[in-house]
């Protein structure tokens, strides 16, 4: 399996915990009668802490990383932009076109995991290109163990 793969892969599984935590948080508090979008931001708050642990220490695992500083700052910053945007189309799905929670929820989920995926791999956990041995590889390939 090549590390490509690899990372895709477990960014997926992740992706897949980070959503259940997410999606029964999101239940929880729906069932609670709190509004959506406070519940969303709880929802996704929680999904947060979780991809942050996992994805850090083990989807993107390794020495030659940029600095934990940084790396955090890019994280909060990407998943700040994903919950505005998240916000936007659950506001805009539900409240506005009249679509289902559940149906704007998934749509919601989706268009993030997406955006999440692109800027972790190329922006949050990408590896320092100065610390890389061999400069014909891929700038942010990630060994994988």
């Amino acid at each position: 399996m090549t590390n490509r793969l690899a990372i895709i892969l477990k960014f997926g599984i992740v992706g897949v915990l980070n959503t259940v935590v997410d999606a029964m948080v999101f239940t929880l508090l729906a069932a609670a009668c709190t509004s959506a979008l406070i519940a969303q931001l709880i929802s996704y708050s929680c999904g947060v802490v979780n991809s942050y642990w996992w994805n850090g220490r083990w989807t993107f695992q390794d020495a030659g990383r940029q600095g934990k500083k940084t790396e955090f700052m890019r994280f909060i910053i990407t998943n700040l932009v994903v919950l505005a945007l998240s916000s936007l189309i659950l506001y805009i799905c539900n409240s506005t076109l009249g679509w289902g929670i559940v149906m704007s929820k998934i749509l919601v989920t989706l268009s993030g995991m997406v955006i999440n995926y692109i800027a972790s791999r190329y922006w949050v956990f990408r590896t320092n290109p100065v610390q890389r041995s061999d400069p014909s590889s891929d700038a942010n390939e990630r060994s994988v163990s």
